[in-house]
Formats: C-alpha cells, structure tokens, sequence
C-alpha cells in the first residue's frame, strides 16, 4: 500500500483543485516527486489536462473517484496530475511521444505511462474508458496489465525505452537546409494541400470533429488580401467564415466561439470555451470585416468581444482562460434550452422569426433540448415572413436579448481564472484589429488595459512571465508568450502608436534572443536556456490549434527588424528560415504560419511611417481603405519621443514609404504617398 497523499488541495489551479478530493493520491510535478518514483521504482502515471475538458470531467468521475480504481492507480504507481494551461512545456513534451508512440495526434486527457528512471514514456493514450468499449481494454484492466508489463517484462520495457530514446535523440537532431530559402515559394504548395481537405459542402477542412482552424482562414485572407487567392478558394474561405459565424459553434445568444463541431455542419459543438480560440477567431473575423464590409463577420467579431467583456474580463483589465463545457456535470446545460421555454419567453412574431431562422421544428438538436443553431439568415426569414428587414433585425435583437435573460438563471459553468500572458496576447493583438474599424476606441482601451498590466506586473527584472495566478506573477515565460505578445505590440504600434509599447517590444526581442535562440543552427526553443531540462527540448516549427511559435517568431523579427533598422532581428529569422524549411517544403500544410510569413519575407509589405500633425489622421486611414491588409502603417504622434531610425529625420506633416532594405522619397501629401504605394503594389 502506498502512504502518499493526495497533495493538489494547495494548489491555485481550478483543473488541479477540482482532482484534490479525489481517492488517488495525485502528485505534482517536481524534483522531489521524480525522486520518489525512483527511490519506489514504481512507473509514473502521468495524466494531463484543463479545466475546460469534457473528456478530462468523464475519466474523473469515471475512474479518478472511484475508490477501486484509485486503490490499483496508488497500488502500482507514482500519479502525477499536471494543468496543460501551467505546463506547456510537459504537455509538448508529451504530446510529442504520444504521436510517436502510436502514429496518431493525442489529446486531453492525456494518458501517459512514464520510466521512473528517465520519465522517458512506454505506453500513450488520452481518454480510457472505466469498462472496456470497442476493443480497448478498460481502465482497470489496463492499469494491471502495464503493472505487469513493467515487472515481469523487464528487458522487452528497457527496449523499448531504449527505442524511444533513440526516437527523441533523432528528433533533436537539426535537418540541414540543402536549397537557398530567398528564390523558393511554398504557397502555391500550401493553398494546394488546403484545397485537398475543403469541406465543399459546410465549408472549413476535414471530416468531423472539425475545428475552425483560424491559421487556415487567417493565411487564406492574407493572400486574398494580395489578390493572389483563386475564385474558388476565395468562395471556399467565405463559406466557412459564413458557415462558423451562423451555426451552432457560435454562441449567437452570450457570443464567443465554442471549441470544435461535433457534425460537419458546424452545429452541435463540445460546449468548452477557450480564450486562444476566440482571440484568434476575433483577428480573423475583424480582418474579413474590414475586407470584406459583411455584417455578418462584424456580428461574429463582435459577439468575441461581447463575450469576453461578460465572462472573461479580470478586474485588473486581462482575460481568463477558459469556460467549462459542463454545468453540474452535464455538457452544455447552460447553453441548451427546451422548445417551450424558448416559446414562453418571446412574443409571437419572435418566436415565429426564431422558429424560421434557427429552423425550430422536428426533434430537438441535443438530447431533447435546443441549441441554436442558425439555418436560414436574417434576410432570407424576413422574406419568407413577409417583414421588412429592419422589421425582421428589431424582432431578432429583442429575442436575443430575452433569451440571454432566460439562459442567466442556468448555474454558469466554470470559468479558469488563470491569466495567461500568450492567450492575452492573442485577444489583445484580435481587440486591436477590430479597434482599427471604425476607430472603436472601447476595444482599443480593452487591449491597451491588458498590455499595461502586463508590462507593469508580468514583466519583472527584463524576464517575462507566463502566467499570473494568486494576485503575483507565475513561472517563467515560454517562446509563444514571448512572441504572441510582440505580435500583440506590433499590432499595438500601427493602431495607435505609444512609447511605452516600442520600448517594451524591443525589450522582448532582445530577452527573446538571449533566452530562446538556437544560436548554431537558427530558430528558437520553446523553453529557455535556463528552464527545467526535460526528456525532449521542442523547437515548434508545426501549427497546431495556434500558430507555430516560431512562425510568430520570425514575423515579428522581420518587421520588428525593419521597423527599428536592426540587422540581428533580421538575420535570426533568416537563419529560422534555414532551419525551418526542410519541414516546410516535406508538409507546408502544417507549418502554414512559417510559409505566411516566409511568403512575407520574398514579398516584403511597405511599411508607412506618418509624423503627426494633427491632421494625419486621414491619410492613415485613406491608406488603410485603399490596401487593406497589404500595408504595415505607423502614425506616430508629435509628441512621440521614440522613434524608428529612418523616422527621425522626419518633419510633422510628412510621409516615408519603405520596403525591405530601401526607402523611397518622403511625400509631403497623401496623394504622394497613395502613388508610391499603388506603383510598389501593382
């Protein structure tokens, strides 16, 4: 018998808190827990989740709490409970071997069976059912089969450790680049290898679960921006915009975008809401906005923001993580809603406008209750009811309104206050953009809230921090906290320029090259020089449900670069470049990020640089109009005291253009300018 305890009831994290009453006897992840598990010789019983996971809720109550199955996890093994959302490192770590270790993605939960000598992994999983279900075995069955697998099977165990030591060591070896990266394009490639997987039908990529994929959409407006996107994937990318903004992965009620799609037409999702996901769904939705003028995509972007200021928003103006899926331990029960009470609580023509939008006829889309999903736009029910669309809009807002009233007596589902400086940035960075329509100064004073509590308690000593948690700062930032803010602070630049905000992003880049940079053969890790050594160091080049780290990397050093005339930002993301490329060219399909910004580097976007006068306001956004997502515009005020290098001999009222390595002619009107532009776009 084990005499451990359960350890997690100290813990700030809600995923860890909520496992804390549980009979096993979980364990953190630290030095002194590794050394038990040698001293024991007992195998680590590694399980990694978050709280927002509807899956990580079923194999707790399943398993976790029940005292049997406790009895055989404490019985046979070290069990370590991590929160992916505080170890991003070990999450990647592992991830990573579960992929190798069975030829598919993992997932959460994920399950893993560790060496307690190496921590190195011999047995992957995610979600195992209490009872065995389609030819996997059961829990129980499972945790006494590896018991007496380690024990009894000691030489095949220490083969295969052997074996997938040897995968990790090859893995960490760097692929040499045997082609000059400057004459060589891989965007014809990736938009080739995203045609293969459209959805033609429901828009978006993949059979279901399907996931928005915002890297996808987020290349694709890029290059539509540039006029180099086919009619047909032009046609595909709006459907899916379309599609995801009107179905049932959209709150249309509370806003904000749910995880995944359970079915392809986007309409029922897992219930789970997470910051990253609508941080980056909120840039997409405002950018196709600004290119595209479509109410539609201004009602999504929209509904992120109005989300996040009801649910997400902290008192010290940063976001929380996530938003469970369950409500007392069922999935989606604040969300869904019975026929009868969504009758009840609107007038007659709502209803029958409701009824006709969301297509409220036949059996109920989710278990005997109704989670909207909207099958017919606005316009569209308003012709076949016969009403005016104003008419039609007047009626949908009011029912709406009625129906988030109605939703706020359901216990809300449980929110993660963690505040996680790379998933801030991202909102931050989406808040920004939309703030650029329009000039929505209310979204412009939500992000720069969030940047300066960031800077001024999360940015402490030159060394950034990963989260904060208990009213202080926590651990030590990773590489997609560094550069998800830089991206943050760059967007931060061209909306409204401030000082503070161009010394602290090159304050970053300079941390991000002492603590990141693979100095020999280019690119950055994911944990720092000085960070915990763990069985595998990742340099993250592939996309995943986030851009790549160091794809963000290299965009934010080739304009940061340029931008501040400063070779070595330019010269590490070359070298990113170099060593990047090998896995570019094998599969541009996942590293789309690296190939966006790579594309970036062969075509150089012109950066505009305005000294204000007071008056340039207009020049700023006649170029903004006239090119949209074509132009990196910097207007900076006369009371500016920091400025880029080529802009110092600039007098108020005037205008440079450059691009890459040279500057044209400065232009004393906007005029001067919109032809320089039109000339180095054409």
């Amino acid at each position: 018998m084990s005499d451990l305890i359960n350890r997690l009831s100290g813990e700030t994290s809600p995923y860890l808190q909520a496992h804390s009453q549980q009979p096993v006897h979980w364990q953190t992840w630290t030095a002194e827990t590794l050394r038990l598990a040698q001293s024991q010789k007992k195998p680590i019983l590694l399980s990694i989740g978050y709280s927002a996971c509807h899956w990580c809720h079923g194999m707790a109550r399943e398993s976790f709490s029940d005292p049997a199955t406790a009895a055989l996890m404490n019985e046979y093994f070290i069990n370590i409970k991590v929160d992916r959302e505080e170890r991003p490192d070990l999450d990647d770590v592992y991830q990573t071997a579960h992929q190798m270790l069975t030829g598919r993605p993992g997932g959460w939960p994920l399950t893993m069976f560790l060496c307690p000598e190496t921590q190195l992994p011999f047995l992957a999983g995610t979600y195992f059912a209490k009872n065995a279900h389609e030819g996997q075995l059961g829990f129980d069955d499972l945790l006494e089969r590896v018991n007496s697998y380690f024990v009894h099977q000691q030489q095949d165990f220490k083969m295969l450790r052997n074996q997938v030591e040897a995968s990790f060591q090859q893995l960490m070896q760097p692929v040499l680049s045997g082609s000059d990266q400057a004459s060589v394009t891989l965007l014809p490639a990736a938009l080739r290898s995203l045609r293969a997987n459209q959805d033609e039908a429901e828009g978006g990529f993949g059979a279901p679960p399907k996931f928005p994929l915002p890297v996808n959409l987020s290349l694709l407006l890029q290059v539509e921006s540039s006029h180099q996107l086919s009619e047909y994937d032009k046609a595909h990318l709006h459907l899916s915009l379309s599609q995801m903004a009107q179905r049932g992965i959209n709150d249309r009620i509370g806003g904000g975008f749910f995880r995944y799609s359970t079915d392809a037409g986007w309409n029922i999702p897992h219930f789970e809401k997470m910051l990253y996901d609508n941080g980056l769904l909120l840039d997409v939705y405002a950018r196709a906005w600004i290119q595209t003028d479509n109410p539609l995509y201004k009602s999504a972007a929209l509904g992120i923001v109005r989300w996040l200021r009801q649910h997400m928003l902290t008192l010290h103006g940063t976001f929380f993580s996530a938003m469970d899926a369950e409500t007392n331990g069922k999935e989606g029960a604040y969300y869904t809603l019975a026929l009868d009470e969504i009758r009840s609580s609107l007038t007659p023509e709502e209803f029958t406008l409701f009824q006709q939008m969301f297509g409220l006829r036949g059996e109920a889309n989710f278990f005997g209750r109704w989670h909207l999903s909207q099958q017919e736009d606005l316009n569209t029910a308003a012709k076949q009811l016969m009403l005016t669309r104003e008419t039609a809009l007047e009626l949908y807002r009011g029912g709406r309104e009625k129906i988030e009233n109605l939703r706020a007596y359901n216990p809300l589902p449980l929110i993660d206050h963690k505040v996680l400086t790379g998933w801030n940035a991202l909102v931050i960075k989406g808040l920004l953009v939309l703030a650029r329509k329009d000039n929505e100064l209310r979204e412009l004073s939500l992000a720069h809230g969030a940047i300066d509590f960031i800077r001024e308690n999360m940015w402490v000593n030159q060394r950034l921090f990963a989260g904060w948690q208990g009213e202080k700062p926590v651990r030590h930032a990773y590489l997609d906290d560094f550069v998800f803010l830089m991206d943050a602070l760059l967007e931060s630049l061209q909306t409204q320029w401030r000082d503070e905000d161009y010394q602290f992003v090159i304050a970053l880049a300079e941390s991000l090259l002492r603590l990141h940079e693979d100095k020999e053969f280019g690119g950055f890790f994911y944990t720092a020089h000085d960070a915990e050594s763990l069985i595998y160091r990742s340099k993250p080049f592939m996309d995943t449900a986030v851009p790549s780290a160091n794809g963000i990397a290299a965009k934010v050093l080739l304009r940061l670069g340029h931008l501040t005339a400063e070779p070595r930002y330019l010269q590490a993301a070359q070298k990113l470049f170099s060593a990047a490329l090998p896995v570019m060219q094998q599969s541009p399909e996942t590293h789309l990020t690296l190939v966006q910004v790579h594309q970036e580097s062969l075509q150089p976007l012109p950066q505009v640089m305005i000294m204000d006068n007071g008056f340039m306001d207009v020049w700023e956004r006649d170029i903004r109009q006239t090119f949209p997502g074509q132009v990196l515009c910097y207007r900076l005020p006369s009371a500016a005291v920091l400025h880029p290098t080529e802009a110092m001999s600039m007098d108020p009222g005037e205008a440079l253009v450059c691009t890459a390595d040279r500057c044209l002619a400065v232009q004393k009107s906007c005029n001067g300018i919109m032809h320089q532009l039109t000339e180095l776009l054409s």
